[in-house]
């Protein structure tokens, strides 16, 4: 052990470290503060320290008169990957990359004139026809993200056919030779508030991604414009840069 730091913190980098080997797994119980104590050579109250440090920082947990365990991870965070010095990926190919399963709820959908700024956005005209995607994407029984897509109608003149809760965005867009595949995008952390708060059911104030990007297909046609509020307890972003 580093007798420069205290004994109780050697002890929790220990525990932690288990933990994070797998060594003792979600659920599991940890050997008692006894044998902890006679493992290390240290006495029962620095045992005691490490492990009520641990109990407050919810990485274990006591059952009385059973024993110490390991605390079930209780998210599953979802981790994007981009590299600064080549075209990035969109949300919803990232998310279905990860493996991680999503349930869409469509909130709205359907046809609308193009208003100065979305036309801004996506190359067209104002006024011209654009299609309008809201989905509320869940991991289980919490929200996960919630998206305003728009894409060009003139492009996917029978995208209203599709449920887009079950199927992919992306995978229509390809059916039909335009799926985004260079994006140009904006990424700011802010705190949730209304309608997103609600729509999201988190409190206002809740820090969330707020992630916005523009889609163009193979041949430069910009195909997509979404603005994607992203729960920041659910997912981390990691960027890379070439030299």
């Amino acid at each position: 052990m580093d007798y420069r730091m205290p004994l109780y913190m050697q002890l929790k980098e220990i525990i932690m470290k288990r933990i994070e080997d797998g060594e003792y797994l979600p659920g599991e119980k940890i050997p008692s503060e006894r044998e902890m104590a006679d493992t290390y050579g240290v006495n029962r109250m620095t045992v005691k320290n490490a492990i009520n440090s641990l109990v407050e920082a919810n990485i274990l947990y006591r059952i009385h008169g059973k024993g110490t365990f390991v605390a079930q991870k209780k998210t599953q965070k979802v981790t994007f990957y981009d590299n600064l010095s080549e075209s990035s990926r969109g949300l919803g190919a990232v998310i279905k990359d990860s493996g991680i399963p999503l349930m869409n709820q469509i909130l709205e959908k359907g046809v609308i004139s193009s208003r100065g700024y979305l036309a801004n956005k996506l190359h067209i005209l104002k006024n011209e026809d654009v299609y309008v995607l809201h989905r509320l994407r869940n991991i289980g029984t919490e929200s996960f993200a919630l998206e305003y897509c728009y894409v060009p109608y003139h492009l996917f003149k029978d995208i209203d056919t599709y449920n887009f809760e079950h199927v992919s965005l992306y995978d229509y867009m390809e059916s039909k030779g335009h799926r985004p595949v260079v994006f140009s995008q904006r990424l700011t952390i802010l705190k949730a508030v209304q309608p997103e708060a609600r729509l999201m059911k988190i409190a206002e104030g809740h820090p969330l991604y707020y992630f916005e990007y523009i889609g163009k297909d193979a041949k430069g046609n910009v195909v997509e414009y979404t603005e994607s509020y992203v729960r920041c307890d659910k997912a981390k972003f990691t960027f890379r840069a070439k030299r």
